[in-house]
């Protein structure tokens, strides 16, 4: 049997780190906002928006509140991390909590064409008993990355930050957002992922072992 050369196994041992899971980011440089239409939606969904990439919203809470929101202009509050009023455009929400009606619930954003990075603007309600999730999927429906919202805002107006997921190709299927009244403004996505530096280097040193080696004449 052939054995593979000494920088061949770990070009692919690294490609092997590099796919295990996405990276948790707070900004996509040179990603593409897709605005939600400003329609007042409460329930479940789902509701279809986008152009170039078409996304589908969906909620698992249907009746608590009145159900999720998606394009809401209005008001919503975030208990402990203040308040949108509407300024930041039309959003989406889970509009529950665990802690008040005992139930999980969770947003999803489906892709018709699968992303490389996702996120957006984010606030969620502190001081649950479970935690604010955000997850992205692939095509099989399998977990890729998971992260925790543990921010706090101090209160106010219009407050939150950006998180979301970065991945080293088109692979993300679906978005998640889970609990804890967790609300997003401004869905950001990437269809072309930038050139990881590690896979840069290590092209760069395979490249040159290969130059090496013809010089050689091996």
């Amino acid at each position: 049997m052939r054995r593979l050369s000494g920088p061949l196994v770990l070009f692919v041992a690294l490609l092997m780190v590099l796919q295990a899971g996405a990276t948790v980011v707070t900004s996509i440089p040179g990603g593409t906002a897709i605005p939600m239409p400003a329609i007042n939606f409460f329930g479940p969904g789902p509701q279809v928006f986008g152009t170039t990439n078409l996304v589908t919203w969906t909620s698992t809470n249907a009746t608590h509140q009145g159900g999720s929101v998606f394009g809401y202009t209005g008001v919503y509050g975030y208990l402990g991390n203040g308040f949108w009023t509407g300024a930041l455009g039309p959003m989406a929400g889970l509009n529950d909590s665990t802690d008040f009606f005992g139930v999980t619930d969770t947003m999803t954003f489906s892709f018709a064409n699968p992303v490389s990075a996702v996120g957006g603007f984010l606030n969620y309600g502190p001081g649950s008993l479970k935690p604010t999730t955000i997850a992205v999927w692939d095509v099989h429906g399998t977990l890729i990355e998971s992260f925790n919202l543990t921010f706090l805002t101090g209160g106010g107006a219009d407050t939150g930050a950006f998180y979301g997921f970065q991945e080293t190709g088109a692979i993300i299927k679906s978005f998640t957002l889970t609990d804890n009244y967790v609300g997003i403004v401004n869905l950001t996505t990437k269809s072309v992922p930038e050139p990881s530096p590690l896979l840069l280097i290590v092209s760069g040193v395979l490249g040159a072992v290969a130059y090496g080696r013809r010089r050689l004449g091996l």
